[in-house]
C-alpha cells in the first residue's frame, strides 16, 4: 500500500512539473526521456526508507493483580473468524488487470498508422497518390524513432498498476510529445511550416482513421501548431 501511495504521488509531482514547465518548451527529446525516466524513478522512490532518529520511549513498569481461574473451571475460549480483505482487493486488482491485458492484446492487432516498423494508409489515397509525403515523412519519424515502445511500455504498465491514474495522464503526455518530434521533422525537412500547418488542419476537420498515430482533435493540434512557431531561448532550456 505504501508503494502505491508514493508511486502516485512522485508521479503526479513530475507530471505536474511537466505541464507546468517542460512541455512549454523546444526540447522534445529531452522530455521524451524526462517522462519515460518518470516512471522508472517514481518506482525506485518507495524502496529508498528514511530512518529517523528518536529518544526511546520508557514506560514504568505498574504491579497487576493475577488472578488464577478455579481448578474446576475452564474458561471457554472463542475464536472468531476475521475475513481477509487483502485476498478479496487481491482478486479484484487481478481481474481488472486482466480485462485490461486482454484489451492490450486486442489492441496489438488493430492497431493503425505506425506500428513498430510498418506504417497503415489508406490503399486507394496510396494508389491515387493523394496521401502528401509530409504526412509519409511524420510517420516514417515515429518508425525511427521507436515511438511505438514508449507507448507500449506505457500500455503495459497502466494495465499493471491501473489504480494509478497519472499513468494515463503520463500516456497521454508521452503521445503528444511523439507528434511534437515527429512535427519537428518534418519541417525541418520540408521547410514549409504555413504549408504543413494547414494541412493538419484539414486533416482535423476531417474525420479520418487512416490518417498519423495520434488522433487529430482541435486540442491537440492547437497545442501541436503553437509548438511549430514557438521560440525557446537556450538560456531557458538549460536553466
Amino acid at each position: 500500500r505504501r508503494i502505491v501511495v508514493v508511486t502516485t504521488y512522485s508521479t503526479a509531482l513530475l507530471l505536474a512539473f511537466y505541464h507546468l514547465v517542460l512541455e512549454r518548451e523546444k526540447m522534445h527529446n529531452f522530455n521524451r526521456f524526462y517522462l519515460l525516466g518518470s516512471v522508472l524513478f517514481s518506482f525506485l522512490v518507495p524502496l529508498y526508507i528514511i530512518y529517523i532518529d528518536v529518544a526511546p520511549l520508557v514506560l514504568k513498569a505498574t504491579p497487576t493483580t493475577s488472578f488464577s481461574y478455579p481448578t474446576e473451571i475452564t474458561p471457554e475460549i472463542i475464536i472468531e473468524k476475521s475475513i481477509d480483505y487483502t485476498l478479496i482487493f487481491i482478486g479484484i486488482y487481478s481481474l481488472i488487470s486482466s480485462i485490461l491485458f486482454i484489451r492490450f492484446g486486442k489492441n496489438d492487432t488493430i492497431l493503425p498508422h505506425t506500428f513498430w516498423n510498418y506504417i497503415f494508409i489508406n490503399k486507394n489515397d496510396f494508389e491515387n497518390q493523394k496521401i502528401e509525403q509530409e504526412l509519409f515523412t511524420h510517420e516514417l519519424t515515429h518508425v525511427t524513432q521507436k515511438h511505438t515502445l514508449d507507448v507500449l511500455l506505457l500500455e503495459f504498465l497502466q494495465a499493471i498498476f491501473w489504480i494509478n491514474p497519472f499513468f494515463i495522464l503520463l500516456k497521454k503526455a508521452v503521445q503528444l510529445n511523439h507528434e511534437f518530434l515527429a512535427d519537428e521533422t518534418v519541417i525541418n525537412q520540408h521547410k514549409n511550416t504555413i504549408q504543413y500547418q494547414h494541412l493538419l488542419v484539414n486533416k482535423a476537420a476531417w474525420k479520418n482513421d487512416y490518417y498519423l498515430a495520434s488522433n487529430l482533435n482541435y486540442s491537440l493540434t492547437k497545442k501541436r501548431l503553437k509548438m511549430m512557431t514557438k521560440q525557446s531561448s537556450r538560456t531557458k532550456i538549460w536553466l
